[in-house]
Order: C-alpha cells, then structure tokens, then sequence
C-alpha cells in the first residue's frame, strides 16, 4: 500500500517566517494520511525545526543571494547549480505528487527542480510584496496562495487564493509562571518580539524606558534574539518585572498572558499576533524587499488593531509614548479584532 500513499514535498528556509508555514502545512497533509518530505538547507534552522516536528527532511547545499555585493556570490551559481541537480535527484527517488515551496531561498532550487521533473508546483508567498523566490517562481506553478490579499502585487497569470499564513502548529501548553520572574498580579504584560535573529534597533529602543513602563504597572516579556542576548540579559539580570530570552519552545503560553505588543513587521509574527487578538506597536524593518513590513503594518493600522512608528522616528521617548497611549485604549484597540483568516489557513 506504500505506492499508492499520495507525497508531497515541502521546501522552505532562511527564517522562521518561511519555515513555519511549511511545517503547519505538512502537519495537516500528514492528518489527512499523506507521507511528506522537507526540503531544506543542511545544519540549518529549518532542518532543526523539522527533526523537532517529527518530519522526515532532505538537505541540500544553497547559499542566498546577499543584496550587496560579497565574495559569497562567486559561489552562488556553483552551489545554485549543485542543488538543483540534488533537488532532482531526491524528487526522482521520493516520487511525489505534488511540491509546495513557502518562499526563503532554498525553495527556489526544489521549486525549479519540480517544473523540470514535470512535478505540479505550488507556492505561498507570506507577504503583501512578493520575495524574489516567488517572484522568479510564479510563471511555473499551478497555483499561488497568498498570506495577504494582494494579488495585484503578482504579475503573473498564475490563479491566486488568499488563505492567510499558515501559523504555529505547535499547540503545546506548557506554560511559563511570569510571578516566578518578579512580575506582578495586576500588571499589564507587554510582550516585545524582535523574531528569532533578536532586533537591536527595539531593544535599544526599550532598554533606557524599562523604570518608566515599570512604574506605570507593566512588565516587559522581552525577546531579545540572539545576536544581543549576551549583552542585554546581563544588563537585566536582577530586575523585577523584565523577563528576558533569545528562543522559547513556549511562545504559545506568552501570546496567551500578553495585553499587547511590540513588533517588526514580518507576516508570520502579525498573523501570530493577530491570530492571538494581542494589540501591537510595529516598527517595520527598513531594509525589507519591497518595503514589505511597512504595508503589512499599514494593514494593522487601517483596521484599528496596532499602531506604527517608523524606524527614523524609533527613539526611547517615541517607543514610551506610544507604550503608554496604547495602555490607555487598550480595550477599544481589542475590541477590533475579528475572527483571524490566519487561524485555518493551513487547512
């Protein structure tokens, strides 16, 4: 009965905002009895999270384009070139029925692979603009789904369904005791997510204001990445009301003990938010293709859920006072949520 199990490949890498999806939507083809592979780059994040998920993976040897020039890219074709033939290779051997790349730079070699291999190709794009891999990708695939309703963004004449972005499949209840940590009954719990890599320009942001918001009966869930984590968690170490990390295995305990937030503007981490109805300041990465984080902000803002600071206006005493109007009308910013599309967008 093995040859008649319907398989499907996923490929998907570089951040958690790429990989999670792809992890949601292989959870729910295995519901549904399908055998699955992921695809991605070795000794990488998605390959951690896939062995974590349970979920059979492949590795291939891809290097992303830098949007600057560096001395990687004289490797880029080389290794461009090698993981195609490798994607092939596995494709051939796993013989699937279909592929779904979610975007990152590893889906782009799979993706290709599968239109020559003459495999049915499909794509989620998580954002309002679309990524380079998506872009050079689309005029292949049979179908294209949308974490955001943009279709005017894609110049393809590819069909488009907005399903929204595929979010955490991980419904663990392992909880974290926040009085543990100093914090307080009645407080309000502000929750900062700078995503996986950590944001220096909000924890810098945050750190000189940490008494002030504290005075005013709030304490700080503060993810602080890990490419700052040495420097801040040292500068925390015995204060009241901060609780302090790089990566946490219970992120769906924090969004649930969180009044509001503080975010960049990746799709994934709003569809998390919005899915878990948490209120946010975004301050959009600037240097996102297309300027994606900005418009995926614009969305919060026009429907009254989150407000925006700019990255040139980012400085303690802006974060502070839009900490502290948000304090203030907290209920009406709650009050206008709806049912999230991102909550059966896997399905």
């Amino acid at each position: 009965e093995k040859c008649f199990m319907k398989k499907i490949i996923v490929a998907a890498g570089g951040t958690g905002g790429h990989i999670i999806p792809a992890l949601a939507v292989a959870k729910k083809f295995e519901e549904k009895g399908w055998k699955v592979l992921y695809i991605g780059n070795k000794n990488s994040l998605e390959e951690n999270l896939a062995q974590k998920a349970g979920i059979e993976f492949s590795g291939i040897n891809v290097q992303k384009l830098y949007r600057k020039f560096t001395f990687q890219h004289i490797k880029f074709p080389i290794k461009l070139i090698s993981s195609i033939q490798k994607s092939k290779k596995i494709i051939k051997n796993f013989a699937p029925n279909a592929v779904l790349g979610t975007g990152g730079f590893v889906s782009g070699p799979v993706g290709y692979a599968a239109y020559k291999c003459k495999i049915p190709l499909f794509l989620h794009e998580q954002n309002s603009y679309p990524g380079l891999t998506t872009r050079l990708l689309s005029k292949h695939s049979k179908h294209l789904f949308l974490g955001f309703k943009n279709e005017n963004n894609f110049d393809s004449n590819v069909p488009t369904t907005y399903t929204g972005n595929p979010i955490n499949p991980d419904k663990s209840i392992a909880t974290i005791n926040f009085e543990d940590y100093g914090f307080r009954k009645n407080s309000l719990k502000l929750f900062l997510l700078g995503g996986s890599q950590g944001s220096l320009a909000l924890n810098k942001a945050i750190y000189p204001i940490l008494d002030k918001i504290y005075a005013n009966e709030i304490d700080l869930i503060w993810q602080i990445g890990k490419y700052s984590y040495a420097e801040f968690s040292a500068k925390i170490k015995n204060r009241s009301g901060v609780y302090g990390f790089d990566f946490s295995d219970k992120i769906n305990s924090i969004y649930q003990q969180s009044d509001f937030a503080i975010a960049r503007g990746g799709a994934l981490s709003l569809a998390e938010l919005e899915v878990n109805k948490i209120p946010s300041i975004i301050v959009p990465l600037p240097t996102a293709a297309g300027n994606h984080q900005f418009h995926n902000a614009k969305e919060w803002v026009n429907n009254k859920i989150g407000t925006l600071i700019e990255q040139n206006s980012l400085t303690p005493e802006t974060l502070c006072d839009a900490i502290l109007d948000m304090k203030q009308n907290l209920s009406a910013y709650k009050s206008n949520f709806t049912d999230s599309v991102h909550q059966n967008a896997a399905e």
